[in-house]
């Protein structure tokens, strides 16, 4: 929709002007003391607290699906209905992997089945990407066909960023900022938009695989913790329970994320849980990222970020047992 030239001289000053009349959600670097810091996203007061540097090690979507979410209040028979919060964000330094995972949960929360709470916060939501050059030692985003899902994405191109529109809603955005802008067609090329991994899924086509004994080798070391589950920028999966005060005629509807990793996931009345294993868990995971989703809606659903990997406690690299099984059985 059109292209346009940043100059990283005036980088904070558009940040800070932004911050002056927008909510801004950005990636920052914690500063917990540790030996390796991680980065997770957060409003912030001032262009200087931008970390770009790597991913952040939590993905984003937790600003659009809350980790506790009251679908209403309740006393007695009358239901009050919770306010949405429909507060516009601008979401900046937002990677193609977690772009591409907001619009996996589209599908899910807007097309299959519209979630009022999920809609508000797309709707108020602008979404700037910046484009990462080189992937760390987890991603492998390059074995799947991302698309450009982004209102804007921002492009390193050494004294200046290369500013990609890609909705009306990021060419109004630019417009208010204009002063900071040069249309520059032709800045961004196909060059620019390559990404360098280390690390890759060699085959997406493992439907003929679900009895392979390779399996074991990830669900044997499996905590069932939900990590996995949890750091994925795509996984949506919640439960809905009824938090009742002691006069036992109030209280509130809560929905909280789930995790298919959890025994009780699939625990149902009698006490029978349907996958009792770990390898049975294991297995609906990765089967659920690479090939239900696919057969239902003909995406793949994993973006490749790695955080899986990464926070798994068990370092557990389901990519290179699929990788395994494709060699030793193919």
């Amino acid at each position: 929709m059109g292209q346009y030239l940043l100059k990283k001289v005036d980088f904070e000053k558009f940040v800070n002007s932004v911050i002056k009349s927008h909510s801004l959600v950005a990636p920052v670097e914690s500063h917990s003391g540790k030996k390796h810091s991680k980065s997770y996203f957060t409003k912030i007061k001032d262009a200087s607290e931008i970390f770009l540097d790597k991913k952040t090690h939590y993905p984003i979507k937790g600003f659009f699906f809350h980790p506790e979410e009251t679908l209403f209040e309740f006393d007695c028979n009358k239901i009050k209905d919770p306010n949405i919060d429909t507060t516009p964000i601008v979401y900046f330094g937002v990677r193609r992997c977690d772009l591409n995972g907001i619009m996996h949960q589209d599908i899910v929360f807007l097309e299959e089945h519209e979630d009022p709470f999920y809609n508000a916060r797309r709707d108020a939501a602008l979404l700037i990407g910046y484009h990462c050059k080189e992937g760390d030692d987890y991603c492998f985003c390059n074995s799947f066909e991302l698309k450009d899902f982004y209102d804007l994405m921002f492009y390193d191109k050494g004294d200046n960023y290369g500013v990609e529109v890609g909705s009306e809603k990021g060419e109004e955005f630019l417009k208010e900022f204009s002063d900071f802008f040069v249309e520059s067609e032709g800045i961004v090329t196909e060059e620019d938009k390559k990404i360098i991994n280390k690390k890759e899924l060699k085959n997406l086509d493992i439907k003929d695989y679900y009895h392979s004994e390779t399996w074991k080798k990830g669900a044997d070391k499996c905590l069932s913790c939900g990590a996995c589950n949890f750091l994925c920028v795509n996984c949506h999966c919640f439960d809905i329970s009824d938090d009742v005060n002691f006069d036992l005629k109030t209280g509130k509807r809560v929905r909280k994320p789930a995790s298919c990793q959890l025994r009780s996931f699939t625990r149902v009345a009698g006490e029978h849980i349907f996958r009792d294993s770990k390898l049975a868990r294991f297995k609906h995971r990765i089967y659920h990222q690479i090939q239900y989703f696919k057969d239902r809606h003909d995406e793949v659903f994993c973006t490749g970020c790695g955080r899986c990997i990464e926070g798994c406690p068990a370092k557990i690299d389901w990519v290179e047992i699929i990788n395994e099984f494709k060699k030793i059985e193919g």
